[in-house]
């Protein structure tokens, strides 16, 4: 089976949950027979075409249909948001041989390109749901369109020809990685195909004692209490409310220190978490890194010297690196939002707060003092994601799917 995994961006340096689904599940339908391709616009890579672990990666020229979209604003779109057109990719989806089924992770105007495209060759396409197409807060959407203001849209005669409101009607399937999305999708679209498919995690990776000291390279004291948080530096991630923990561990104790890991997709965020680190003095009990490549060895020491994960999204339709915290041993306290709240298991694999800095500041420390639920909470979460979450077991559902799709579309031309 031939398969080309279409996604907005895909940078080894600017790493997320999609790329990481992308990724994983490709260098697993190689190793089990099959083909796949990723295909990504050129969004903050400079590199055109490459081969990584035998995968092709091929990217394209793109370009926002939008007057006076400065260099800025195109920047802050192809950190996230972005909804761009891009003619050579196209090209590629309709001319490319020997393809079985187009399987697209963005949403939008890239979704309309493969939907075309897939029609016009008489091959199936899917969409994936990788978050935020039912349930992003209201904020993070005033946000997200920012880029847009003063901007005219000469992108609507593109958007017609490529019938960019039916991407999602005309698909042949649906992928859900967030368990919410899916109900909601098989109540929208309820004569469709429409699948749930969480994230994996290597496993092996994260368990495997890491070669790297994470504290010593980053000059972090060896006694201090380590809260690491991995994500994006973002709205939706909140890392804000970590900042206001950390201000008030240092109000009661000397030995706590926060790490945040994750490239800056919100200038705005990032500038308003500086002020608020310098206005409460904090530069000395936080370490901040803006990205780290995906297999940088300094990503799994940095879980693996942690004492907790916490992870305070406003909204989130999985959490994968909730599964890597749990793969490195380190017990997780979340947000009981999107797929988290399927995902956790309140005092099982980890915990939940309410929102609140007062709750989220009992469990930081019923975490400290409690080493009884440590315990438990690590082993369940290991046995967990040993048996349910790696990505071996989740692509051969993804197989399944592929080939599900690929007969009823045959029956249909029949």
């Amino acid at each position: 089976m031939n398969t080309l995994q279409v996604v907005r961006r895909f940078v080894f340096s600017q790493w997320g949950g999609t790329e990481t689904v992308v990724w994983n599940t490709s260098k697993q339908l190689n190793k089990m027979g099959h083909q796949a391709e990723i295909l990504a616009t050129e969004a903050l890579q400079n590199k055109a075409n490459e081969v990584e672990a035998d995968i092709p990666i091929k990217r394209f020229t793109y370009f926002y249909p939008y007057l006076n979209m400065n260099a800025q604003k195109k920047l802050a779109l192809d950190r996230k948001g972005g909804d761009p057109y891009s003619h050579q990719l196209y090209s590629y989806l309709l001319h490319k041989k020997d393809v079985d089924i187009i399987h697209c992770h963005s949403m939008n105007r890239m979704a309309a390109m493969v939907r075309r495209a897939a029609r016009k060759r008489n091959i199936p396409y899917l969409v994936s749901f990788h978050g935020g197409y039912f349930d992003v807060p209201k904020q993070e959407l005033e946000q997200m369109v920012l880029p847009y203001k003063n901007t005219f849209n000469y992108g609507k005669f593109f958007d017609i020809l490529c019938r960019k409101k039916r991407y999602l009607e005309d698909a042949d399937a649906i992928i859900c990685v967030g368990y919410n999305e899916y109900e909601l999708s098989k109540q929208k679209y309820p004569q469709k195909l429409v699948y749930y498919l969480p994230n994996g995690v290597d496993y092996q990776k994260f368990s495997k004692k890491a070669e790297s000291s994470f504290k010593e390279k980053y000059k972090i004291p060896a006694n201090r209490k380590t809260i690491l948080c991995l994500s994006r530096i973002d709205y939706q991630k909140n890392q804000e409310i970590l900042l206001k923990l950390l201000t008030k561990i240092n109000k009661t104790e000397a030995n706590a220190h926060l790490v945040l890991i994750g490239p800056v997709t919100s200038s705005r965020y990032y500038q308003k978490l500086q002020k608020i680190i310098e206005v409460n003095k904090l530069e000395n009990t936080i370490t901040i890194i803006k990205g780290l490549h995906f297999e940088d060895p300094d990503l799994i020491s940095a879980y693996q010297q942690a004492d907790m994960f916490i992870l305070p999204s406003i909204h989130e339709p999985f959490g994968i690196v909730v599964l890597e915290a749990w793969a490195s041993g380190i017990p997780v306290i979340a947000s009981q939002v999107g797929g988290l709240a399927r995902l956790v298991q309140h005092r099982q694999n980890g915990l939940f707060f309410d929102g609140s800095l007062e709750d989220l500041y009992k469990k930081y420390k019923e975490l400290v003092e409690n080493n009884k639920l440590r315990d438990k909470l690590v082993k369940n979460a290991l046995q967990e994601v040993r048996t349910k979450y790696s990505w071996q077991a989740i692509t051969k559902q993804l197989i399944g799917y592929y080939q599900e799709i690929i007969a009823k579309y045959r029956s249909k031309k029949l």
